[in-house]
């Protein structure tokens, strides 16, 4: 399946030569909120400041570089080899360079910000941007803390005529549209399960850095930062998840450990546990730096199916020997198998063959990157309703704050009233 119907890119360089004219003939201008065209975007442009320009800021940069409504006016970073990189990434050569990232906000011609920086900087920065009236493109998660997820939350329905949004731009995929359709429908029957994963072989430690840097530029190893695993990566897979099933946690235990890399770092290499949701269903998350054999993903299991995410792609299974819930009153559409599935019992005994469904925009990181910040100009210009609001990505740091409280005790309950309870 293709979804790949994402705006044709047009040369940064080429757009600010042509100017006004290819603004109004992209139709940006008529559609565009007077309060950002009447005033500092004349040409439906969006200028743009990054606070951060590590290697998440650069891949965006990289990943807008040629859409029309890109400009890119500061950067800011402490570390300068990060800096430097940002600027060039720009394709503005009177970009303005900042080490303090205030400094960007006092920039009056600058509509909107990107906070791409550690974790315990989202909130202190997009509540701030917010004030100086600048829109907000965070990147995931929302807060490090209840404290702050309900701070960033007043902070975003204070601002309300500014758009506040959160990367979590899996929530745009088609698949996952896909994927919401099919388990409304009730393609595959009573979902009782899921699995949400982040594999990798990898240290997450840079050593190219002198011990001066090491805490700033390796701080997804260090508490004092972010909470690891969980909020950096494995937020996203549980997103996708209660996305799709439309319910929340009530409670979660996990484990956690350094099981590899004795290295000085504080955030555990290996987490495992689980969830229960509000209706029952069970859900299992792990990740681990150690091992990539499972890769990145989610699953559904249901009573007559399955349904698994990896990367953009999907895999759906239906059992063969789902016809006995007919006598529990369980009705289903595949108790007969559809779809032109194979029955050759060779195959699998217990579920047909997959019906895999590829797609392209999903599966590209820069198209998918890409994606994202058309739909964050979208809301500037034409008003739209973020998809990654304020509201839903609390949600989703309350569950990952469960979890991750949990693994730093032992494994203990830790239900969603006491995660609140901590704001």
């Amino acid at each position: 399946m293709d979804n790949s119907k994402e705006t044709p890119k047009v040369s940064r360089r080429e757009f600010i030569k042509k100017g006004s004219s290819l603004a109004a003939a992209s139709g940006l201008v008529s559609l565009a909120a007077p309060a950002i065209l009447s005033s500092r975007s004349p040409n439906g442009r969006i200028s743009l400041g990054f606070l951060g320009t590590g290697s998440r800021a650069c891949e965006i940069l990289r990943s807008i570089t040629g859409y029309p409504e890109t400009f890119v006016t500061d950067v800011c970073d402490i570390y300068p080899p990060n800096l430097e990189e940002g600027a060039k990434l720009s394709l503005n050569d009177k970009v303005r360079k900042h080490e303090k990232w205030e400094k960007v906000l006092e920039q009056k011609d600058v509509d909107a910000v990107v906070v791409a920086t550690p974790l315990y900087l989202h909130v202190p920065m997009s509540v701030a941007a917010l004030e100086a009236g600048k829109h907000v493109y965070s990147e995931k998660s929302m807060g490090r803390t209840m404290k702050e997820c309900n701070e960033m939350l007043a902070s975003a329905q204070k601002h309300g005529d500014l758009v506040y949004l959160v990367g979590y731009q899996s929530r745009l995929n088609e698949s996952l549209k896909v994927t919401k359709d099919l388990v409304n429908q009730g393609s595959f029957g009573k979902i009782t399960q899921f699995y949400v994963h982040f594999d990798r072989n990898q240290t997450w430690k840079r050593v190219d850095v002198g011990p001066e840097w090491d805490r700033q530029l390796n701080w997804r190893l260090y508490s004092e930062y972010c909470d690891g695993l969980l909020t950096e990566v494995v937020t996203h897979e549980i997103d996708m998840v209660m996305e799709v099933l439309g319910t929340l946690p009530v409670s979660a235990s996990f484990y956690g450990k350094i099981l590899v890399y004795q290295d000085g770092r504080e955030n555990h290499d290996s987490v495992m546990g689980t969830w229960e949701m509000e209706d029952g269903v069970l859900g299992v998350g792990t990740a681990h730096l150690s091992n990539a054999s499972q890769g990145v993903g989610w699953s559904l299991l249901g009573t007559h199916g399955t349904v698994a995410s990896s990367g953009g792609g999907l895999k759906l299974y239906w059992e063969k020997e789902a016809r006995h819930l007919d006598s529990l009153g369980i009705k289903h559409k595949f108790t007969q198998v559809q779809l032109g599935q194979s029955l050759k019992e060779s195959e699998s005994p217990n579920t047909t063959p997959a019906k895999v469904l590829d797609f392209k925009v999903d599966n590209d990181y820069d198209l998918n990157t890409g994606r994202a910040f058309k739909h964050f100009y979208n809301c500037i210009l034409n008003g739209t309703k973020p998809v990654m609001d304020a509201v839903s990505c609390r949600r989703t740091s309350i569950a990952a704050l469960m979890a991750y409280h949990s693994s730093i005790n032992g494994g203990r309950l830790f239900t969603r009233q006491e995660i609140e309870a901590m704001g």
